[in-house]
């Protein structure tokens, strides 16, 4: 009997794990057979279960994957929103943030449930379909993360968003004035999505930036494109840079996992290749004798190691406030060498 059990046990949790979520067990028997195992299956979330070992290889967005998965095969109304929702559209969320799984129940719905769901109720019906998932629409996730999330952590979120949809910050800032006029959350909200710039690649040069423009530094140029001085039939492009007012360079470059992990930015190549052409990338970049600052995830998020950092290597506070929201994308930026001045060139269209 006991050998029988077992292997039920495991046929569903495989069954499971292919399809990328917690099991739902079908009837009480399995539910009990599953609480039985405690030393190899876990319990995330009360009623949903995997193999110990198995959640242990996950990181916090793939769980929550796994959780919205079963918990919307287990409750086919709710709407899954927020931090939840913005992971399953592939948006850039903090981690330390994703302690539960938001969902939205029908208006009127009681708001206590299931311990690790994080229950909300509201009129707004609208509703999107992704992977099988029921999320509330993109914009209106952004929004959710832009007026709830610790701001550096909503830019990061609300970048994303607007490099997929070619959005320009006043773009975001007008869907947020007109489609939330009055809602909570609209005013820090509209703080932070007037810093967005679709350019960003990854959520720690978001973060980064956010830190930046916190302390009062010089907005940087983002991605910007240098002549290899070495071979100049090839091309780099660097996360941040400043061209100061004496004439001088400050490049700054964010080491970060997702340049080595992140197919779409590692061009086919392993990730010790990655590596290599880092490595010689920039040695290739001292020849032009810029300053390189090169600073890692943990400093990003840290205003006095970062600020302590810019300072160092000479990094200008702003004297006035930048103009924005901007009502342009920059497609393209690039540093040029004109009589003798370095000189940053952008392409801008309007959005």
């Amino acid at each position: 009997m006991s050998a029988r059990v077992e292997k039920d046990v495991c046929r569903h949790l495989d069954a499971a794990e292919r399809s990328c979520r917690c099991l739902v067990p079908g009837d009480d028997e399995l539910r009990r057979a599953l609480r039985y195992r405690r030393q190899w299956v876990v319990e995330p979330i009360a009623g949903l279960f995997v193999r110990r070992e198995t959640w242990r290889a996950l990181n916090p967005a793939e769980r929550t994957m796994w959780l919205m998965r079963a918990l919307g095969e287990t409750h086919p109304t709710w709407r899954f929103c927020g931090a939840s929702a913005a992971v399953a559209y592939g948006l850039p969320v903090t981690w330390g943030l994703l302690t539960h799984v938001f969902v939205l129940g029908p208006s009127g719905s009681r708001k206590k449930g299931v311990s690790g769901v994080w229950r909300r109720s509201i009129s707004d019906g609208d509703v999107t379909s992704v992977d099988g998932l029921r999320l509330t629409p993109l914009w209106r996730t952004v929004f959710d993360c832009l007026a709830t999330m610790p701001p550096a952590d909503a830019l990061a979120v609300a970048d994303r968003a607007a490099r997929l949809s070619g959005s320009s910050a006043r773009q975001v800032c007008e869907y947020v004035r007109t489609a939330h006029r009055g809602r909570r959350g609209v005013r820090r909200a509209l703080g932070t999505a007037a810093l967005v710039d679709g350019r960003a690649e990854s959520g720690g040069e978001s973060i980064a930036r956010h830190t930046m423009h916190e302390l009062g530094f010089v907005e940087p140029e983002l991605q910007v494109w240098i002549k290899d001085p070495v071979e100049p039939k090839k091309w780099f492009r660097v996360d941040f840079l400043w061209v100061l007012p004496d004439g001088s360079i400050v490049i700054g470059e964010l080491d970060g996992r997702q340049k080595s992990e992140r197919p779409e930015l590692m061009g086919g190549r392993s990730a010790i290749r990655v590596m290599q052409d880092e490595r010689l990338r920039e040695s290739h970049l001292t020849a032009l004798h810029p300053a390189i600052v090169r600073f890692d995830y943990d400093t990003a998020r840290d205003p006095e190691r970062l600020g302590a950092l810019l300072e160092r290597y000479g990094v200008p506070k702003r004297t006035r406030e930048p103009s924005l929201p901007r009502a342009t994308r920059t497609v393209r930026a690039e540093l040029v060498l004109s009589d003798g001045q370095w000189t940053l060139v952008t392409e801008e269209v309007l959005a």
